[in-house]
């Protein structure tokens, strides 16, 4: 199936949402690492953020606003030194929307994790960038436009 740019899509279960998101929470729970906040960016993030504070017990959720690849910096919560944040977001694509968000979050104590990655280089492992970690529950492949379970027209619940 091809997208509205005329690349092939791949669509996303709900089954492996939550797959990916039991990865990523015991890749995080094998580090002994623990945040205080998760800040889930929006749109594609929020969901995966709520799954993530279920996985990780974190009753604290905040959202970092983005919209249309833009960061919304006035519309930011309000953060906190000496708080540990988890940064979560359904992708990392091409690296846009994670370079505003950490250049944003550069003064604050704040790991990323991801379901999914597309990076250029063929490493499997988690990458660490200045100190941050970044947690990937499955690297892809391929140049498909991945369709989330909440993006779908069609919901089933």
């Amino acid at each position: 199936m091809l997208n509205e740019k005329g690349s092939l899509k791949e669509y996303c279960s709900w089954e492996e949402i939550v797959l990916l998101t039991k990865i990523v929470a015991a890749k995080i729970k094998g580090l002994n690492k623990k945040y205080d906040v998760i800040l889930g960016i929006t749109n594609g993030g929020i969901i995966p953020a709520r799954l993530m504070a279920l996985e990780l017990d974190i009753n604290h959720i905040q959202f970092i606003p983005v919209r249309n690849k833009k960061l919304y910096t006035e519309e930011m919560p309000k953060l906190l030194a000496n708080t540990n944040y988890l940064v979560v977001d359904e992708i990392y694509d091409t690296g846009q929307t994670f370079s505003k968000v950490k250049y944003a979050m550069q003064d604050f104590d704040c790991d990323y994790a991801f379901l999914m990655g597309r990076f250029k280089d063929s490493d499997d492992h988690d990458h660490e960038i200045c100190n941050e970690i970044i947690f990937i529950g499955k690297i892809l492949r391929h140049d498909k436009w991945i369709v989330f379970p909440w993006e779908q027209k069609n919901i089933i619940i």
